[in-house]
């Protein structure tokens, strides 16, 4: 076992992530020694890389050359226009590294404020692909930890909105899986490599109807808590 303890390396930004933090005190309380989270590299210390992330356009593109399905994007406002006048809805993205479903503008078929000048701006779209479910699956470096589902809370009244399932829309994880798809796992330790980071969440979509699984996107510092935290920690523990 190596004598020095591990430490977590992260971005600036994810020494703040109330995640790496929990992740932190588990393995201090584990080694009965402080494990830090830290953005400088040793070289005599094991480490375990949180945050790494990589832009959205950077991982469609990625994906593509992969051979990993996927959704459908472009980085071309014209196309995104195409894609409406063919009767697609077509998400276009404000921004490349946002999460929970911030910066999204949903572009619907025939709605006329979905003007080309009203969305040439945004850097890249992907045509809206229907899904039964969604998945996330965390990922530890080549090893599956947990996979949860994405389910609408019972006691949510507000409307009902499948394309974009976040809290604000009433979608919560939920660890019970039950009739877990074929090819899951596999699919999300696949996508999971586009990340350096050591932590990923790969939010993954099935369409029932076609049997069809295909990647959403790919979180290098995805929310940690509860069973799933001691999931990653004893995964880690492993490890060193």
């Amino acid at each position: 076992m190596n004598k020095k303890k591990p430490s977590l390396l992260c971005t600036k930004r994810g020494l703040k992530s109330a995640s790496l933090k929990a992740i932190a005190a588990g393995l201090s309380t584990h080694f009965q020694r402080k494990v830090w989270r830290t953005t400088k590299v040793s070289k005599i210390r094991q480490q375990f890389h949180y945050g790494q992330s990589v832009d959205k356009l950077t991982q469609y593109r990625w994906f593509q050359a992969n051979e990993i399905p996927a959704l459908e994007f472009t980085d071309d406002c014209h196309v995104a226009r195409d894609w409406l006048d063919e009767g697609l809805t077509v998400f276009g993205r404000k921004y490349l590294n946002a999460s929970c479903g911030k910066g999204i503008e949903v572009l619907i078929p025939g709605d006329p404020d979905a003007t080309l000048e009203s969305f040439a701006h945004l850097p890249v779209f992907t045509k809206y692909k229907k899904k039964k479910r969604e998945f996330r699956v965390h990922v530890f470096k080549d090893q599956v930890v947990a996979v949860t589902e994405k389910k609408r809370r019972k006691e949510f009244n507000g409307i009902r909105d499948t394309k974009i399932r976040n809290l604000a829309n009433g979608y919560v994880f939920v660890q019970s899986v039950e009739n877990e798809p074929e090819g899951l796992r596999e699919l999300a330790l696949r996508a999971a490599q586009v990340s350096a980071s050591d932590f990923r969440g790969v939010d993954v979509g099935y369409n029932q109807l076609k049997d069809e699984l295909f990647v959403i996107e790919v979180n290098s510092a995805p929310g940690i808590q509860g069973t799933n935290l001691n999931k990653y920690l004893e995964a880690i523990i492993q490890h060193v």
